[in-house]
């Protein structure tokens, strides 16, 4: 019966270890996402902005698209936030775009 007992709490212990050993796993990717949240949610603007312009040039956007380029690739330190609302508002928006522009400043807000 100890045999039992023995062997009972060593697989409980190693349970534990792995549960513990998990949680700090997950802990980690959760705060590295968070850190990086920015940059992917918008180089996932970019890619919809891309989209929606397609191959004519339209000076609006290109100004947007640009001022996010800039921010991914380190040029400037802030999300260009305020050019995305002024652009969501504007006429020459899509609602679609618009919809995907208020969802990425509303996670970004966060």
């Amino acid at each position: 019966m100890d045999n039992f007992w023995g062997n009972f709490l060593i697989e409980i212990a190693v349970l534990i270890f792995f549960g513990m050993l998990y949680y700090f796993y997950q802990k980690r990717k959760i705060i590295h996402y968070e850190s990086n949240k920015g940059p992917l949610i918008m180089g996932y603007l970019l890619q919809s902005c891309l989209a929606e312009r397609g191959d004519t040039p339209e000076p609006q956007m290109d100004t947007l698209i640009e001022a996010i380029d800039d921010y991914l690739q380190n040029k400037s330190t802030n999300p260009p936030l305020a050019l995305l609302k002024i652009y969501a508002d504007s006429p020459l928006c899509s609602p679609e775009l618009k919809a995907v522009i208020e969802e990425a400043l509303s996670e970004i807000k966060s």
